[in-house]
């Protein structure tokens, strides 16, 4: 195509268009201009959850973001134990699939891992914002790019897989769920 296009020039139609406008920071739980802005762990939501969410806020609308947030236009703010309310939330740097028993690949619970692992991901280095990934195999659906702390799942256990994904090769492997808790606190 380069070749081609030295001797015949595109057509006025399918020429580049300018360069896109930068992109505005990424909603995160608190307030912003258009309403409460409230995180959703994992991206998944109770039907039940969201509707008493917008019936208490009194929303005007909905927002959904690619960035498993809501954003409630002209509602008031209200406190939720099924949403994410504050920025600084560890859940909105994990990523975790379904795990088992949703998926068939999966030999381990990952969302509970990643739950029960969420307090100590801020021991790791407060303030650093250090990712963590919980995958149910070597598949890594819910992260498709590196994490700083990614947890595979075999045969029951857990592989450690420091600043890569799933199917990169653990730096430890067996790691009982027990043993996580304290472990990643240490890392």
């Amino acid at each position: 195509m380069s070749r081609h296009l030295v001797t015949h020039p595109l057509p006025r139609d399918l020429k580049p268009l300018e360069p896109p406008a930068p992109s505005a920071a990424l909603p995160r739980p608190g307030m912003s201009a258009l309403g409460p802005v409230y995180g959703v762990a994992f991206g998944q939501i109770e039907a039940a959850a969201l509707a008493r969410l917008l019936r208490d806020s009194g929303a005007a609308a909905l927002r959904l973001t690619p960035h498993r947030a809501l954003i409630l236009e002209a509602g008031g703010r209200r406190d939720s134990t099924e949403f994410l309310t504050a920025a600084d939330d560890p859940m909105l740097r994990i990523d975790a699939c379904p795990g088992a028993p949703s998926c068939t690949s999966a030999t381990v619970e990952t969302r509970a891992m990643a739950r029960a692992l969420a307090p100590a991901l801020e021991t790791v280095a407060p303030g650093a914002r250090r990712s963590l990934h919980v995958s149910g195999c070597t598949k890594g659906c819910a992260r498709a790019r590196a994490a700083d702390i990614t947890l595979v799942g075999r045969n029951g256990k857990f592989d450690l897989v420091r600043d890569g994904c799933a199917w990169d090769t653990p730096s430890q492997t067996g790691l009982s769920p027990e043993a996580l808790r304290s472990f990643i606190g240490a890392l």
